[in-house]
């Protein structure tokens, strides 16, 4: 049985959430906003987009994040 996709040390922690998951991707800009702009209604917290260096789709993200944090 595969193992679940694990974050990799040294990779570019925007493509990855806390608890170590690749966040969603989309793949593209008009769809990551709408996900986002659906996910901020839902959560109240305000949520941006941007490309992924590392797969090279799209995220969603808290804007200005927390302290220490990117994760959305």
């Amino acid at each position: 049985m595969p193992r679940p996709l694990q974050r990799p040390l040294a990779i570019d922690a925007s493509h990855w959430r806390r608890d170590g998951q690749p966040k969603v991707r989309y793949s593209n800009r008009s769809d990551a906003l709408l996900a986002a702009d659906e996910r901020s209604k839902e959560s109240g917290t305000e949520l941006g987009v941007y490309e992924c260096a590392f797969c090279k789709g799209w995220h969603m993200g808290r804007i200005g994040g927390r302290a220490g944090d990117s994760d959305a």
